[in-house]
């Protein structure tokens, strides 16, 4: 947030109203109204050619542990674009979820619905701290089934760019090149497909909406990453671009290194064929 002392700046954008956010990676300042249209834009860009923003689609959002509060504003905001489309758009809260402030300002563009069973069974199976590129597979496998069970069309993970370019220096370092598989593909999983619905922006600009529409929300699992000082090393204060780079360069490497076969049940990862789930998903599904 940018609090200068005196009058306050005017929005780069508009022109006409004050600005209330910095977007360091334009190094624009945003007014609100700014603000959410930019953050539309990007959701649109992030959900383009997933066929999600169709006539009569019906919606899952299903919140993810590495940004509560952000999950929640997303969800509004994926509300208010489909809701020009004449879909539906719901969203769940798994038992480790807790949203403290902002379900009423989802009530008229979302509806909050009861988790399956099968789904709130594994959910609770998660560890509280799990390593990021772990849990974002097991995140999809979640929100896939769930879609799955609830009868909807699809399912949109509130996954942000930055996260993406975390998760994806997390597996190069660690040589563990098949999760790249997850932070590249544009719509997989085991049930129903599952679109990364934040790929095109980055963490600071939902984050900041969020705050500014008061959302607040906790999650008991945590991601965890073990070389976050390299990420913050090459995305400076200076040099914010950088994190578009690297998440370009993490999608190259994942189309790379794509492995044929069968795929998961829960998360629709490749696996050998015979298996019925990868190795993460295994762990909280069987």
């Amino acid at each position: 947030m940018d609090a200068a002392a005196g009058a306050r700046p005017m929005c780069s954008v508009c022109g006409v109203r004050p600005a209330v956010f910095y977007r360091r990676f334009s190094g624009h300042r945003l007014c609100s109204r700014c603000m959410r249209t930019s953050l539309e834009r990007g959701v649109k860009r992030s959900l383009r050619g997933s066929n999600v923003f169709r006539p009569g689609v019906s919606i899952l959002v299903y919140p993810s542990a590495t940004s509560p509060p952000s999950s929640l504003a997303f969800a509004r905001l994926v509300g208010l674009v489909e809701r020009s489309y004449g879909g539906r758009v719901y969203t769940v809260l798994p038992s480790y979820f807790s949203a403290r402030q902002g379900l009423n300002l989802l009530k008229d563009v979302v509806e909050l619905v009861e988790p399956p069973p099968p789904v709130e069974r594994a959910a609770g199976r998660l560890e509280d701290e799990v390593w990021a590129p772990r849990l974002l597979r097991l995140e999809r496998g979640l929100a896939s089934v769930s879609a799955e069970l609830l009868g909807v069309d699809a399912a949109v993970l509130p996954v942000s760019r930055t996260v993406i370019s975390m998760a994806g220096l997390e597996a190069l370092i660690s040589s563990r090149l098949h999760y790249m598989w997850d932070l590249d593909v544009a719509e997989a999983g085991g049930g129903r497909p599952v679109v990364l619905g934040l790929r095109s922006v980055e963490a600071e600009l939902i984050a900041g909406y969020a705050a500014l529409e008061s959302f607040d929300a906790t999650s008991r699992v945590r991601p965890k990453y073990v070389y976050k000082h390299v990420y913050k090393a090459l995305v400076t204060d200076d040099k914010p671009e950088l994190e578009f780079s690297s998440s370009s360069t993490i999608s190259l490497l994942a189309r790379a290194s794509k492995i044929s076969g069968c795929k998961c049940r829960a998360c629709g990862a490749p696996v050998p064929c015979g298996s019925k789930y990868c190795e993460d998903c295994h762990t909280i599904w069987v």
